[in-house]
């Protein structure tokens, strides 16, 4: 045979090994995943994207975070809706289409950095791109599973940051990329750190990444170095996130939130034991998964197999059912790093089995089908859950939601059915408010739905934009993972105590325009909010009661106008509706 056909069938063939395994992986799900992608930007916002919306946008009117805003979550999540408003975010389906982006690019990142684990060579190109594919799908596959209230949440955005870094410390110490070493270490440090700013559990990754590096018999720069250079990173990522702090809120005050009001008070809202938490049958499966594949690839690193750089994919999705268990709360999104991690261990199994069954004997051949078979298994595992994606379930979003208009009718609203959160409602609460108050005024809200403020485009009187903080019976009465002892309950009344305090001090400095009591609201002890308000909070009740009074009801949410502002005629029900919500 001719030596330059010979040459291109070797190429053709190394090609083929290169992109079967990947492709086999990718292409039975693709269809399905992209599908529900498309469908999942169609969906709404839940509370907590609301809450953190109004936060963003409060921060970028001047508000100082911590402040003049009290919230116990970190100021990442708060710059990360920023950066999402300033990009067009305010526009729900726009929040959507960039989450799904933004989550999907760092995906196909961490795809890209999987091939090399065994290979004597450099990655090709091609090489690359065909893992970012198979990881955008498997990953997307997982993520989509969650419904409309749990994707674009707080530990979905960490994820932006933690899988990337870990995925690139697999080849920042891989001993193909000469001269790249110590500035990639420094990132993968700097994206491993980020995520404390968003929740300080987020460090036990760091720990398990810090284990990968110290153990590493296979550095290509001495260890002290390879060390120093993520120390670095992380240093430079913390400096970060405390510079935008210090820019948008007061640092004083975080830290004594976090430090102070978070272990006496916040603590004990909702907290669940970690039994409680893995009684649920799918919380079970999905910690059992990563377990599972933690003892696989380490017990394949303890044998040589797979190189020591691997111990923090094996450990990821277990720092991350540690994560779920500190946090004590067990809500759904806590598990996108479980979740997550899990299919990164699948993938990383698949791409060092692609090259490590690269075998030149004809009698060995049969071993090249091994990865095909792991990536086929794989591949059904992902189409098959994507019957329970919610977004693949619900067909009426191909016709139901295809347009703006579409998407603001109460119609479209009742297809996501919440006990406590109302968003048409709040739309037209919104609305009212508008036309009722003046882009200057401020408005008090006494529930869990600040978003009602970012639809109306006007600020909280008041830092307390939830009724947990004048509302303490939820932390008084714990949870299965404990409850305050009678000091510890001393403790909370006094914090509650003076928030009414501040919250009153504050109301008689500047009275607001407009108070919005938000029934049904969780973590209220009452259903009816204005009688929540009244029981806990009696001082400033009566302060309120004697200055407005209430203007209109629509639904569940009831607007109180001051008396020189409030409209002398009969108050609009949700039977009487002031115009079409925004």
């Amino acid at each position: 045979m001719h030596p330059r056909r010979l040459a291109s069938r070797f190429a053709v063939a190394r090609l083929l090994r290169s992109l079967v395994a990947p492709l086999a992986l990718a292409l039975p799900p693709l269809l399905w995943v992209a599908d529900a992608t498309h469908r999942a930007s169609l969906t709404p916002l839940g509370r907590d994207q609301g809450i953190f919306q109004y936060i963003a946008w409060a921060l970028s009117r001047g508000e100082r975070d911590y402040r003049d805003i009290r919230d116990v979550n970190g100021p990442l999540t708060h710059l990360v809706h920023r950066v999402l408003l300033a990009l067009g975010g305010a526009d729900e389906h726009r929040f959507r289409i960039l989450d799904l982006v933004v989550t999907g690019a760092t995906f196909a990142v961490v795809g890209a950095c999987l091939p090399g684990l065994r290979s004597r060579r450099a990655p090709e190109l091609l090489d690359r791109v065909a893992w970012a594919l198979a990881a955008w799908v498997v990953l997307s596959g997982q993520y989509l599973l969650y419904g409309y209230w749990d994707i674009a949440q707080r530990e979905s955005f960490f994820d932006w940051f933690l899988l990337p870094s870990v995925a690139l410390q697999l080849v920042a110490q891989s001993s193909l990329y000469r001269g790249r070493h110590l500035r990639l270490l420094g990132l993968v440090g700097a994206l491993s750190v980020i995520p404390f700013f968003g929740k300080p559990t987020y460090a036990l990754f760091t720990l398990a990444q810090l284990l990968a590096l110290a153990v590493d018999d296979e550095l290509a720069v001495p260890r002290r170095k390879a060390i120093r250079a993520f120390v670095l990173g992380g240093a430079l990522g913390a400096l970060s996130q405390l510079a935008v702090l210090v820019a948008t809120g007061d640092a004083l005050a975080y830290a004594r939130i976090q430090l102070a009001d978070v272990p006496a008070m916040y603590r004990f809202i909702w907290p669940r034991a970690a039994a409680d938490i893995f009684s649920n049958p799918w919380c079970a499966s999905q910690a059992i998964f990563g377990l599972v594949g933690a003892v696989v690839l380490l017990s394949l690193v303890l044998l040589r197999e797979m190189p020591r750089r691997v111990i923090a994919v094996a450990l990821l999705p277990v720092c991350a059912v540690g994560s779920v268990v500190a946090q004590a709360k067990g809500f759904p999104y806590h598990f996108h790093p479980v979740t997550a991690g899990v299919h990164l261990q699948w993938l990383v199994f698949a791409a060092w089995l692609a090259e490590r069954t690269r075998v030149s004997q004809r009698r060995l051949a049969l071993m090249r089908l091994a990865p095909i078979a792991f990536g086929v298994v794989v591949a059904l595992r992902v189409a098959t859950s994507m019957e329970d994606s919610p977004y693949i379930r619900a067909v009426w979003l191909l016709w139901g939601a295809s347009t703006p208009q579409d998407r603001q009718t109460r119609e479209y609203f009742a297809r996501f059915p919440e006990p406590d959160y109302f968003p048409f409602e709040l739309r037209k609460t919104a609305v009212y408010l508008r036309e009722h108050t003046s882009p200057g005024d401020r408005v008090q809200t006494y529930g869990m739905d600040p978003y009602v403020l970012f639809l109306a485009g006007r600020l909280s009187a008041t830092p307390y934009i939830y009724a947990y903080d004048l509302d303490a019976d939820a932390a008084i009465g714990g949870g299965t993972a404990g409850r305050p002892d009678d000091d510890q309950i001393v403790h909370i009344r006094a914090l509650r105590d003076a928030h009414e305090a501040d919250l009153l001090s504050r109301l008689a400095a500047r009275p607001p325009a407009a108070f919005v009591f938000l029934d049904k609201s969780p973590l209220m002890t009452r259903d009816d909010a204005w009688d929540d308000f009244e029981e806990h909070c009696p001082t400033a009740a009566a302060w309120v009661h004697g200055r407005y009074r209430e203007a209109a009801r629509f639904g569940h949410d009831h607007v109180w106008l001051r008396d020189d502002v409030a409209p002398a005629e009969a108050a609009p029900t949700d039977e009487e509706p002031p115009g079409e919500p925004p």
